[in-house]
Order: structure tokens, then C-alpha cells, then sequence
């Protein structure tokens, strides 16, 4: 005979389910620790990765423009009978230098497409006040006298800590910071660009130097109006 159960009497009570406020703090609060830790690491990678292709980028176009100005160096043109057109003139008295002088440049020289194959033309290369770009700055070779139009100019680089040419002199068998002679071409022009800024404020984190040398042998008059269609 199976005992009596008197009325209102339970047996063992089950635990209820679900979980306490305690517990679900705790998972949220590990939740949204692992939630910081992988966005920490992922900005890391992110930040590393454009960190390298900033550089990669500064660093190629460091090149470019190092490679642009040695072009135009190597193809400078000298016409000493005609002196109004064909200067050679340098500014390195400021923080950066400057340089302008005629060139017959190539096909694939930047912005050649807009001269209509006008070879012959006037390039110089500055940094602008107040400003840390390297600058094309192009132009027919008459549009200063006779047309009056406006030069073409195009940002070779950014960020430029230093921009500084030096000149190769003969007698002093040594390079020197002056090129006073307007009507002649230096032999050997040393570039230098530097780019970045480290830490201390005072070194370019990238410095690219180049020796150019030029042509050095004037254009006679009788063939001065073979190059380029230039008078």
C-alpha cells in the first residue's frame, strides 16, 4: 500500500532554469572584452598595412620625381646667342632651391601631351612658400614674351623636407652651392630630395641624391631653329 502523501507537501524542489543577473554581467563583460581585443588587433594590422603603402608610395614617387627632375636636367638645351630665351637660372639662397631653364624633352616627359608636340619648352622645378610640394612648372618656350599663356604645372612630390642643388666648378674641382653664369649650362649638377620628417624634427627620413651631367656643348646658331620649331 503506497503511503499517504499529505495534502500541501512537495518532494525536492528543481533548480530554475536560465542564469542569474551575476552570470550574464560576467558573460557580457567578457564579450565585449574579446570585442576590444580583436579590434585592437585589427586597427593594428590596418595601420600597419597603411603605414607600408604609404611608404611604398612616398617612396616611389620620391623616385618619379628625382627621375623627372634628372630628365629635364640631362635634356636642357643652350642657345648662348639667344640668352632672352635659352637662361639657365638657379635660386639656392631660401630654405629650397629652384631651378629654371629651356629643355628639348621627350614624348613621355609629364604634361607633354598638352604642348602639341612642342619638344622645346621651359621647365622649372620649386617649392612653393608655405608649402612642402615639389613642383613641374612647364611652359612654351616663348609664352613668357610673345603669348602670355599659362604655364602647366603639376606636384611632383609631397611632403619635401629639402630640395638643394649643387654645381660642379672647374677651377675649384669641387661643387658649389652658386651658379652666377646665366647664359651657360653647368657641366655637372648635383640633386638632392628629402622627404619626411623623423622624429627629432631635424633629418628627412628619406634623402635622395643625384649627379646630372649636361649636355655641354652649345647648339649653333644656324641649327638653333632645327629643335623643336624654337626661334
Amino acid at each position: 500500500m503506497r503511503p499517504r502523501i499529505p495534502r500541501g507537501a512537495s518532494g525536492p524542489r528543481r533548480k530554475a532554469g536560465g542564469f542569474t543577473v551575476m552570470e550574464v554581467m560576467v558573460a557580457v563583460f567578457l564579450f565585449a572584452l574579446i570585442l576590444t581585443m580583436i579590434y585592437s588587433t585589427w586597427r593594428l594590422i590596418f595601420q600597419s598595412s597603411q603605414a607600408a603603402i604609404r611608404s611604398t608610395t612616398d617612396s616611389q614617387r620620391a623616385r618619379m620625381a628625382m627621375r623627372t627632375v634628372e630628365d629635364a636636367l640631362a635634356s636642357a638645351t643652350m642657345f648662348a646667342s639667344n640668352p632672352r630665351l635659352y637662361f639657365f637660372q638657379s635660386d639656392t639662397s631660401g630654405q629650397f632651391a629652384a631651378v629654371s631653364f629651356a629643355a628639348d624633352l621627350s614624348d613621355s616627359f609629364p604634361n607633354s601631351g598638352m604642348f602639341g608636340g612642342e619638344r622645346l619648352r621651359r621647365v622649372s622645378f620649386y617649392v612653393p612658400p608655405g608649402r612642402r610640394d615639389l613642383v613641374l612648372e612647364q611652359n612654351s618656350l616663348l609664352a613668357d614674351f610673345e603669348q602670355g599663356g599659362e604655364p602647366s604645372s603639376v606636384v611632383l612630390a609631397r611632403d619635401v623636407q629639402l630640395f638643394q642643388l649643387e654645381f660642379w666648378d672647374g677651377q675649384q674641382r669641387d661643387f658649389v652651392e652658386e651658379w652666377l653664369s646665366t647664359n651657360q649650362l653647368p657641366v655637372i649638377v648635383r640633386v638632392t630630395l628629402g622627404f619626411g620628417q623623423s622624429r627629432d624634427a631635424r633629418d628627412p627620413v628619406q634623402v635622395v641624391s643625384r649627379v646630372v651631367r649636361l649636355p655641354t656643348v652649345a647648339v649653333p646658331r644656324d641649327a638653333q631653329g632645327m629643335i623643336g620649331g624654337a626661334p
